[in-house]
């Protein structure tokens, strides 16, 4: 079942600093799109949108998406309306995103590692 672009996408929860670095926005974009998996089965979104509120550009967006999808964790499906107009794409976690994106929100929820102290 798809959603609405947009809906449900909050980017509440989603990462920002893994294992105590920023996070890249091809990770932030699997953690997004395999939580609305696993709730509800996919997720649209209009890039643009996405891209703002992630605190990017669109380019970077898309290589994030590209690179999702090339490394098997994320499938899309192009969304039509019924004069033919593709409205957008529908995005779905593959297992392996799932568990990708788990991985990725432990990470987050561990405290960062100390560099270790240089001898004198």
């Amino acid at each position: 079942m798809g959603m609405k672009a947009g809906e449900g996408s909050s980017l509440k929860g989603i990462s920002t600093k893994i294992n105590g670095r920023h996070a890249f926005i091809h990770e932030r974009v699997l953690e997004l799109v395999a939580r609305e998996t696993q709730m509800r089965g996919s997720v649209q979104f209009h890039k643009t949108d996405l891209a703002r509120r992630l605190g990017c550009c669109v380019r970077s967006l898309d290589h994030a998406v590209t690179r999702l999808r090339r490394d098997g964790f994320i499938t899309s499906t192009a969304v039509y309306d019924e004069s033919g107009g593709q409205l957008g794409n529908e995005y779905r976690a593959t297992p392996k995103g799932v568990a990708r994106a788990a991985e990725l929100e432990k990470a987050a929820k561990r405290p960062a590692a100390k560099p270790k102290a240089e001898h004198a």
